[in-house]
């Protein structure tokens, strides 16, 4: 019997349920890897369902609407060999899975650690493979501007398949401190430095988004971390200009209403922003300090001018990832980035967060490098 569960994913800690848009197949359709099947809507952002497994769809049990636990049973794969009867049995024994160690032993509970670095406490995600390759090189995840670990929610699952992956909230962001010693990308990158010198982590994979990318760059013109690889995800400071637009509308925005289309410009789909994501936001947008450290980091980094590029040639591999919507990223300007081993992408149908919009492919990018 080659019977197949697709069941409902876990896209970050905090995912519990998520509810069923739409259907992508239909019975009778034959489903490969990592196909996009279904499409959810979970209290952070909509986001597509791929097939972790392949087979012909001999039925679909959830409906569209419906809100479904995560790892809750939503279609079956089989071959045409396997009767009804058997397809019955199947879904009458199949129990809700423990999803859990698809993110890593770690990820069983919402594992939201703390560091204290002098003055400030830096708040991270931590996920490890129960079977983490000796000398495996982990891999670590620096969000943009106003964003937070939350933001990888698409991709910690899959990298953390094979690597040990971090994501950090930089100081203003997320649950770390919102005092801001310095705003400069060069003091969010020695931040960086010394929060994985606190975890005993001398060599690491940096993926960056967006001001995340500008952050990475200049640990590897610092050399105060051993960067085995920079994969930059629409990288700020390098060459293209930011959405000034953005930055302020996202400062000043104090209601739903004025930040829902400042978000909005994140994605080439403007329908991902939901109203959870929004008030999320707001919530984090009204904390004691927020307002002042977005302010510092907004005219110290984002307004200091582009990274100092022309004079280093990066010598670990670079990937560079734009969108091909991206409202904040403007222009197509050619990046400054000198590497002996580059490759740029370009993510279709994806805007500011192609990591978020277009995970599959990126995803792909991103593993594909770290596996080589």
């Amino acid at each position: 019997m080659t019977i197949k569960a697709i069941t409902v994913p876990k896209w970050g800690l905090s995912m519990d349920e998520g509810e069923l848009i739409e259907w992508h197949i239909a019975p009778g359709d034959e489903v490969t890897v990592g196909q996009e099947i279904a499409e959810i809507e979970t209290s952070k952002i909509a986001g597509p369902v791929e097939a972790a497994v392949a087979g012909k769809v001999r039925r679909i049990i959830a409906e569209e609407g419906e809100v479904l636990p995560v790892g809750a049973l939503m279609a079956v794969l089989a071959e045409d060999s396997d009767t009804d009867a058997d397809i019955d049995a199947f879904i009458a024994e199949f129990e809700v899975q423990d999803v859990s160690d698809d993110m890593g032993e770690d990820a069983g509970a919402a594992d939201i650690r703390h560091i204290t670095l002098g003055d400030m406490d830096i708040s991270y995600q931590d996920f490890s493979p129960a079977d983490l390759s000796p000398g495996s090189v982990p891999v670590v995840l620096i969000h943009g501007f106003g964003g937070d670990s939350n933001n990888w929610l698409f991709n910690q699952g899959k990298i953390g398949e094979t690597h040990r992956v971090i994501a950090l909230d930089l100081p203003g962001h997320g649950l770390s401190t919102k005092k801001i010693t310095d705003g400069s990308i060069a003091g969010l990158s020695a931040m960086v430095a010394e929060f994985l010198a606190a975890l005993d982590i001398e060599q690491a994979h940096l993926v960056g988004h967006s001001m995340g990318a500008a952050v990475a760059v200049q640990c590897a013109l610092a050399g105060n971390i051993q960067v085995a690889s920079l994969s930059l995800i629409c990288p700020a400071l390098v060459g293209r200009s930011v959405n000034p637009g953005y930055i302020s509308g996202f400062q000043q925005a104090r209601t739903r209403k004025q930040l829902k289309p400042v978000l909005a410009m994140l994605f080439s789909n403007a329908q991902l922003v939901t109203r959870e994501l929004v008030d999320d936001v707001l919530k984090y947008k009204r904390l004691d300090g927020v307002g002042d450290a977005l302010r510092v980091i907004a005219d110290k980094g984002l307004g200091a001018g582009e990274l100092p590029l022309a004079e280093q040639t990066l010598m670990m591999p670079v990937s560079i990832i734009w969108g091909d919507n991206d409202k904040i990223i403007n222009g197509t300007e050619s990046h400054h980035i000198k590497a002996e081993n580059c490759h740029e992408y370009v993510i279709e149908n994806a805007g500011h967060m192609p990591h978020m919009e277009n995970a599959g492919a990126v995803n792909k990018i991103l593993t594909d490098l770290f596996n080589d």
